[in-house]
């Protein structure tokens, strides 16, 4: 029983020590990600506005993303966002990044939602965001817009 005790007593100092640099490193690289990651929203969602194209989102798209649909079915996706005309405002993107753990590893996302003008009238862009690799990118992408007609796709 003794040497249990003793054991005890060795193992968990030793996993609060783990846990406690394991959470410094995560407050660490975690203090700049919801900065680091709305900059890069708002850096790239007035690129893929104004554009309105699928080439433009697959730029910045995570391969998740660019392998939810068909070509053909994102194209005639931003020929109806396109019905909105041209961009004329962005306002920036508001949200938070989020970080979670599992056995892969930590990873790193984000969603935020911003408001455009555009020729026929005003939209609110969905956009959530992955980091992979040091690198964000993008893993949804919604317009919502009273100003679109009913979609026929």
């Amino acid at each position: 029983m003794k040497k249990f005790i003793t054991l005890l007593g060795f193992v968990i100092p030793v996993t609060v020590v783990i846990f406690a640099v394991f959470y410094a490193v995560i407050v660490y690289q975690g203090a700049g990600v919801d900065e680091e990651s709305k900059a890069y929203v708002d850096k790239v969602t007035p690129v893929i506005l104004a554009a309105m194209n699928r080439q433009t989102l697959f730029k910045y798209a995570d391969d998740k993303l660019i392998n939810s649909a068909t070509p053909d079915e994102i194209d005639r996706i931003f020929n109806w966002f396109g019905s909105l005309g041209e961009l004329r405002k962005y306002d920036g993107a508001s949200g938070n990044a989020n970080v979670s753990f599992s056995t892969s590893g930590i990873s790193f996302t984000a969603n935020y939602e911003a408001k455009a003008t555009f020729d026929k009238g005003e939209a609110v862009i969905k956009v959530s965001t992955i980091r992979r690799g040091g690198e964000w990118k993008i893993s949804a992408f919604s317009i919502r817009s009273s100003a679109l007609p009913r979609s026929s796709y």
